[in-house]
């Protein structure tokens, strides 16, 4: 605790993470929509692969998007790969160190877990304060991002799993066909996970959760006791 009455709800090991994820998910996002959909995101690709098309001497018509695709598809395999490394190492960190604190709001009862989850969808949507019991019992992460959450580690692992099994396996067109299938849905379960916490992460209420990230990883005093009892109070009990 500080000076300035604040406390820690990120360290510089989860921001550094979080900053990662940033960044290799919105790659993998950007050259795997180039490769779902080529026609449509031909433009994206295109000036990367006009160097390369004239280096290669590919058609002028063609060449440039051929190019641009192989370096998406390139890129795609490296960022997922290197992407794959860490978060399957930082889960890896968390679960053996004891600091896995998403799975704490899944403990809870399952009655427990609707109303909360019913009361933070109302608040965020309709505005509505949450209810006393609700609100004493909230933690480091609440309910629906242990849900979001969870999400996306399906979606992570159907992902990954097909993307190695399509990159190094000797596969048949039909074998093929049904990875690339589990490999979109896995893509499409990581889109509803973002949606959902890009939402929640500008939703006025997690202003402070949010500079927080990008900052120095701390919220103040006031705003964790309105927002977090359950977490701050089992920190202050360490102490």
């Amino acid at each position: 605790m500080g000076e300035r009455a604040e406390v820690e709800v990120a360290s510089v090991g989860y921001r550094l993470v979080h900053w990662l994820n940033l960044i290799f998910f919105l790659t993998l996002l950007l050259t795997g929509l180039v490769l779902l959909e080529i026609e449509v995101f031909a433009y994206l690709v295109y000036p990367f692969g006009v160097p390369l098309a004239s280096l290669l001497g590919l058609d002028a018509s063609t060449g440039p998007i051929t190019a641009g695709v192989q370096v998406s598809r390139f890129i795609h395999r490296l960022a997922g790969l290197i992407w794959g490394v860490l978060v399957t190492t930082y889960a890896l960190y968390v679960i053996v160190s004891g600091k896995l604190e998403i799975v704490r709001a899944l403990r809870k009862p399952l009655r427990q877990q609707a109303r909360e989850a019913v009361a933070l969808l109302n608040h965020y949507i309709l505005g509505r304060e949450l209810p006393d019991d609700v609100r004493r019992g909230l933690d480091r992460h609440n309910v629906l991002a242990a849900y979001l959450t969870v999400l996306l580690v399906v979606g992570v692992i159907l992902v990954g799993s097909s993307g190695l099994v399509m990159a190094y396996g000797n596969l048949t067109p039909a074998q093929h066909r049904l990875m690339l299938l589990l490999h979109d849905l896995g893509f499409y379960l990581t889109v509803i996970f973002l949606i959902g916490h890009v939402f929640a992460a500008f939703h006025p209420t997690n202003t402070p959760l949010l500079k927080a990230m990008f900052a120095d990883g701390r919220v103040s005093l006031e705003w964790a006791k309105e927002h977090m009892p359950a977490y701050l109070e089992r920190i202050l009990a360490r102490r």
